[in-house]
C-alpha cells in the first residue's frame, strides 16, 4: 500500500510542537498506519510553502492523510488555499482521503461546507460522549468501536454546514460534528475532528507544554490544564496493560481501539484496489 501523509501545520506550527516535546503530526500518522499496515509504503508532504515538493503525482498514492492543523481554515491563507486545492484533486480523481481535526474541516471546505471557531469554545485534551449517529453506527468506519466513547483532542474550529452529500457519523454535546464522510466528484474522505493519532503521553506534553500561553490567553485555568494533565498520566500508567482497562477508557488506551477508525479506511482503500 502507497500512502501520503500531508503534515499540514506550518513551519512555524511544527516547530513549536517539536519544542513543547511534541512529535511531529507526519510522524505519529506513520507510527499510527503501521499499527494497522506495517509494510506501507509511506511518503510524509509538508505543508512549508503553497508549493511544497510532491513526491509525486497525487494518483500514484492509494490514500491521502491529512493531519490536523495550527492554521484557522476560515482565515486566508496561501498555505491553505495550497491545501484545499490539493484535496480537491484527489477528491476529483477519485483517490481515497482520512483526516482528523483540521483536516475533516479542510474536507468540509473542499467540497462546500463551512468551518467556523466553535461558539462552545476550544475543545481540549477530551471529546467527551462522542456518540454516533444511525449513519456512524451502521458505517465501517465504525466497525470495532463502541456507540458512545471518549476520545483525545484538541481544536478550536468546528463544522457548522457539512456540504451536500455528506454523511455524518458522530457528535458530541461541544461540537455537533464530530466525524463524517464527505464526497466530490469521484472521490470519498473519511474524517474525524479529534485525533485518534494522539496518545496520552503526547496530549500531556502538548497541554503541559503550552499551560503557561493556555492560561494567559484565557484558554485553560491553571486547574484545568493541571487536570488535563493529571487525567493523561493516568491513562498512560493503563497504557501498559491496555487489557485491563475499564471499558470505558479502553477506547482511548488500547491503540488498536483508539486508531481503528484509521485501521477500517486502510482495509476500505486495499478494497477499492487501485481505485
Amino acid at each position: 500500500m502507497k500512502l501520503l501523509i500531508a503534515d499540514i501545520y506550518s513551519a512555524n506550527g511544527r516547530t513549536g510542537i517539536v519544542a513543547s516535546g511534541g512529535t511531529k503530526a507526519g510522524d505519529m500518522f506513520d507510527r499510527a498506519v503501521r499499527l494497522h499496515r506495517p509494510d506501507a509504503e509511506i511518503s510524509v508532504l509538508t505543508f512549508d510553502t503553497a508549493s511544497p515538493d510532491m513526491p509525486g503525482p497525487i494518483e500514484a498514492y492509494d490514500g491521502v492523510i491529512w493531519s490536523g492543523s495550527n492554521l484557522t481554515i476560515h482565515r486566508p491563507n496561501p498555505l491553505i488555499d495550497a491545501q484545499i486545492e490539493m484535496a480537491r484533486t484527489a477528491f476529483d480523481r477519485g483517490v481515497p482521503q482520512f483526516g482528523v481535526c483540521y483536516g475533516i474541516q479542510l474536507a468540509t471546505v473542499a467540497a462546500g461546507g463551512k468551518v467556523v471557531a466553535n461558539p462552545n469554545g476550544p475543545e481540549i485534551g477530551w471529546a467527551r460522549g462522542v456518540t454516533l449517529t444511525d449513519a456512524g453506527r451502521n458505517h465501517p468506519m465504525y466497525r470495532g468501536k463502541v456507540d458512545r466513547f471518549d476520545a483525545l483532542c484538541w481544536h478550536n474550529d468546528t463544522v457548522w454546514e457539512l456540504p451536500e452529500n455528506a454523511d455524518l457519523l458522530a457528535g458530541n454535546a461541544h461540537s455537533d460534528v464530530q466525524a463524517a464522510i464527505l464526497r466530490r466528484g469521484r472521490g470519498e474522505f473519511w474524517a474525524v475532528q479529534y485525533h485518534l493519532e494522539f496518545d496520552s503521553d503526547e496530549v500531556a506534553r502538548l497541554v503541559g507544554g503550552n499551560a503557561p500561553a493556555l492560561v494567559q490567553a484565557g484558554t485553560l485555568s491553571e486547574e484545568g490544564a493541571a487536570a488535563i494533565v493529571a487525567d493523561m498520566q493516568a491513562l498512560s500508567a493503563l497504557a501498559a496493560d491496555p487489557s485491563a482497562a475499564p471499558d470505558a477508557l479502553k477506547p482511548v488506551v488500547d491503540p488498536l481501539t483508539r486508531t481503528a477508525e484509521l485501521g477500517n479506511w486502510l482495509d476500505r482503500v486495499d478494497a477499492l484496489g487501485g481505485r
